[in-house]
């Protein structure tokens, strides 16, 4: 992967962990989202002064359908946190998407990454299986972790990532990035709401509202501009499992925050969890 595509996935890895940070935070998770998307939506609305005659037809039947996934994403990490650890989810969340990715980019993409570059993306895949052990030799416990209901949904946010992902990666073929990246949030808010006013009503989201101020601004600009940074970079050719690999640096982060800034308990496995993830980067950088 070339050293500017590795920065720039790297950089939206970084703004990407701050939503999740403010997710897990807010009072209510799945207010928290709806805002977030409208914010998103708000902040990024001058990228429309470019008018619709760049997005191709096929463009919009392609985003419609990532965006039901990426409205069961929010959906799925939205009731991942109900009473779970952010540096458990987040990185059960992220890290099984690349997995998951490799295999939809190898049969629908035809791309055929280096024997190199799959080492690394499974060192990053074992990076968040030891961050989830509580100690050497407790291999049995993610798995056991499973029959909580939070790491079900967690996985099931990594599917759909993966999902949405490869998706994405045909949809910039007939529409500039950042504008269809705005467009498919706007399609996402509007098949998240349904579900967002049956569960908590307008009461729950002015709530919310109240209680997050900023911190849903912040996120929502976050959210589209680490996205809108992964889909430039596809664009310029990079790989795509790659690409959904080394965004995932982003769980270290994450576990990082959720030990240190909010005080979750962190254990020394979870610590070199990170670490092979931040190893399985360098490997697809060097041999990927």
């Amino acid at each position: 992967m070339p050293l500017y595509s590795l920065l720039l996935i790297l950089g939206s890895a970084c703004i990407h962990v701050v939503a999740h940070v403010a997710l897990k935070r807010a009072q209510d998770r799945t207010a928290f989202v709806w805002w977030l998307l409208v914010w998103g939506g708000v902040l990024f609305s001058p990228v429309l002064l470019g008018g619709f005659a760049q997005v191709q037809p096929m463009a919009w039947v392609i985003m419609a359908i990532s965006a039901v996934f990426e409205a069961l994403y929010f959906v799925a990490i939205a009731q991942a946190y109900h009473g779970s650890d952010l540096s458990i989810i987040y990185p059960l969340a992220r890290g099984t998407a690349p997995v998951f990715l490799l295999i939809w980019t190898t049969v629908f993409l035809s791309e055929r990454p280096t024997f190199g570059g799959v080492g690394g993306i499974f060192l990053i895949a074992l990076g968040l299986y030891v961050v989830n052990l509580p100690q050497l030799g407790a291999w049995s416990e993610p798995l056991r972790a499973l029959n909580h209901t939070g790491p079900r949904w967690a996985l099931l946010a990594g599917l759909c990532i993966s999902l949405y992902t490869v998706i994405d990666r045909q949809g910039i073929n007939y529409s500039p990035p950042l504008l269809y990246t705005y467009l498919a949030l706007w399609l996402t808010w509007l098949f998240l709401t349904p579900w967002v006013l049956y569960s908590i009503g307008w009461a729950g989201l002015v709530a919310e509202l109240r209680s997050s101020k900023l911190s849903s601004v912040v996120a929502g600009f976050t959210t589209l501009a680490a996205y809108a940074v992964v889909l430039y970079v596809m664009q310029s050719g990079a790989l795509t499992s790659y690409i959904g690999a080394v965004r995932e640096i982003s769980v270290v982060l994450g576990a990082a925050i959720g030990i240190f800034v909010l005080k979750e308990k962190g254990t020394l496995m979870r610590v070199a969890g990170a670490a092979l993830v931040a190893v399985g980067v360098v490997v697809i950088k060097l041999l990927g």
